[in-house]
């Protein structure tokens, strides 16, 4: 990496006490979801699309990923207004009715889709319910039955991106129980605390059509997220429209507080339209077993409550423990994207990094229950350290990447540092390239190494290299950087761990510094902004004390940069 980086007002400001109550969230959070979109074939999405509707069941794939992917496709052609768009949301509903109905063919699909021709480049968003948080497309359909049954004929309007998929699916239940059903979709735009939502002269003419059918107006999306700011720019925008709020249901994966959420005076909107939540079906399957999502894992992992890390409860996987104590149940993504993590466990465990596994369907895995202990929080010993070394060189070596923006992890550290610190940072346009991209582990805490008789086992490995936080796919030096601030390394550890990693990968690490301070501030912004989700509660201190630690590391990173001069550089 070369390049100057300028720091201006390099003794940063300490930090604030209570920011998260006094202050809102639109002026204290901190940048840490990138953006998810990529640029990928449109023809290679198609001929996927054949092959997993085509994909007999032994194959890990089935309709249900087949009907994900349809829904990407169909949003990512509706927003370049594609001619194909039309046709691309007939597969989806095909497949949707599939699903809905239980069946494992749906030829009329296949037709549909040999008559696409998409761009050569399609912009596509993973779908973030069912690739992260466990939301089953059937949920929405087992939701319409709560829809009063007059007025009979129902448009619904899909939140692109998966909004698209849910409406579907939402559709397909309306349409079994002899319902009048037509469906479009939506894209809105501004800041995510406050979205805006446009419709075309089209949607114009079909929202009248609607009308003066008296049909019931459903918005279908997940969430609603933190601010509830998209499903109401697309309430508000109907009510503009001429349709009454009273003919306006919002249908959604859980029900908020109207108080919490944090667009413009949202609770007051919020209660003029009637809103409707999902049950969640993926509990029933695991009824037997002990939950131990949302943090509860550290009652099992973790016996004393004194030691436990912090958890955005919110922000985590579902995760459930069979009754023998055997086993643990983790969804790990559904869709395209949650077949490409899957698949990635399977190569860990071959490797003897991870724990043995097995695919178990809708996107979850089985795990072997390790017997051991945390290998931390004490000094890691030489062993430990070569351990993670070359686990770091073989993730490099197999979990290539297409970059990401490097441009937007500059663009995201710069931005936490002048908003955290009232700190000007200024990195050449190259402080994040990298030659060899990776799909980093993300996770190196010493609580996710476990201790036995043998090597120690890296868990939680898969999913956080390419989810929707930072820092996306990019160099491996993300992950050494992790180690480095996680397990409190000196300066003689971190070269010892740079040169076994250099020497096991044969690849060179020249910009360690850069990447210990973005990954510092990044997991600083983490905690703080969940600080804001679990206010009163025992978690509230822990992630506050996390936050501060992570910014102690930060500032003092700043400081050293303001005084290394013009080049950032490390050689171990």
């Amino acid at each position: 990496m070369a390049g100057t980086t300028l720091i201006s007002n390099p003794d940063p400001t300490p930090a604030p006490e209570n920011e998260a109550e006094t202050a809102s969230p639109a002026q204290t959070d901190l940048w840490i979801f990138r953006d998810g979109k990529c640029l990928v074939s449109g023809p290679g999405v198609v001929l996927d699309l054949k092959r997993q509707i085509c994909a007999p069941a032994q194959t890990g794939r089935s309709l249900l990923d087949a009907l994900i992917e349809a829904g990407e496709l169909e949003a990512a052609l509706a927003d370049t207004n594609s001619s194909d768009a039309a046709t691309a949301s007939k597969i989806t509903d095909e497949l949707a009715t599939a699903v809905c109905a239980g069946e494992s063919t749906a030829k009329h699909a296949m037709q549909l889709v040999e008559q696409l021709h998409p761009p050569s480049e399609i912009s596509i968003s993973p779908p973030e319910g069912f690739t992260y948080y466990a939301l089953h497309p059937l949920d929405f359909a087992h939701l319409v039955s709560r829809i009063p049954d007059e007025p009979r004929a129902c448009a619904l309007i899909g939140v692109r991106s998966i909004g698209t998929t849910l409406s579907a699916m939402c559709g397909a239940a309306l349409k079994q129980a002899g319902r009048a059903v037509s469906r479009i979709t939506v894209r809105p735009t501004g800041h995510p605390y406050s979205r805006q939502t446009e419709f075309s002269d089209s949607q114009i003419r079909w929202i009248g059509q609607q009308l003066e059918v008296r049909a019931q107006f459903l918005v279908v999306d997940e969430g609603p997220g933190r601010s509830g700011s998209t499903f109401l720019s697309v309430a508000e925008a109907l009510i503009r429209a001429g349709v009454p709020n009273q003919s306006i249901a919002l249908l959604g994966s859980r029900e908020p507080d109207p108080k919490s959420l944090c667009a413009n005076d949202a609770a007051s909107r919020w209660k003029a339209f009637h809103f409707l939540s999902t049950t969640p079906s993926v509990n029933t399957r695991f009824e037997r077993c002990t939950y131990v999502g949302g943090g509860q894992w550290r009652e099992f992992m973790l016996p004393e409550a004194a030691a436990w890390p912090e958890s955005w409860t919110q922000m985590e996987r579902l995760k459930f423990i069979s009754p023998n104590h055997k086993t643990l149940f983790k969804f790990e993504g559904m869709g395209p994207l949650g077949a490409k993590v899957r698949e990635r466990a399977f190569v860990l465990a071959d490797a003897g990094f991870c724990p043995p596994v097995k695919d178990v369907e809708d996107g979850f895995l089985e795990y072997e229950l390790l017997q051991g202990k945390p290998a931390g929080p004490q000094r890691p010993t030489t062993a430990l350290l070569k351990r993670m070394a070359r686990y770091c060189a073989f993730r490099r070596s197999n979990f290539a990447a297409q970059p990401a923006s490097a441009s937007e992890l500059k663009q995201m550290l710069e931005y936490n540092v002048r908003q955290e610190f009232d700190a000007g940072l200024q990195l050449p346009q190259d402080a994040f390239a990298s030659q060899a991209p990776t799909l980093c582990d993300g996770r190196m805490q010493p609580y996710e190494w476990i201790a036995s008789d043998g090597p120690c086992t890296k868990t939680d490995a898969i999913s956080h290299g390419d989810d929707h936080f930072f820092p996306g796919p990019c160099d491996i030096a993300w992950d050494l950087a992790g180690i480095a601030v996680e397990w409190g390394l000196d300066s003689q550890a971190r070269e010892y761990l740079v040169s076994e990693f250099q020497r096991q990968s044969s690849a060179t690490v020249s910009n360690l510094p850069i990447y210990l301070l973005a990954y510092s501030v990044f997991r600083l912004g983490f905690c703080k902004m969940g600080i804001s989700t679990v206010l009163g509660s025992a978690e509230e201190q822990r992630l506050r004390s996390a936050y501060q630690h992570y910014r102690a590391i930060a500032a003092e990173l700043l400081r050293q940069l303001a005084g290394t001069g013009s080049r950032l550089k490390y050689v171990a």
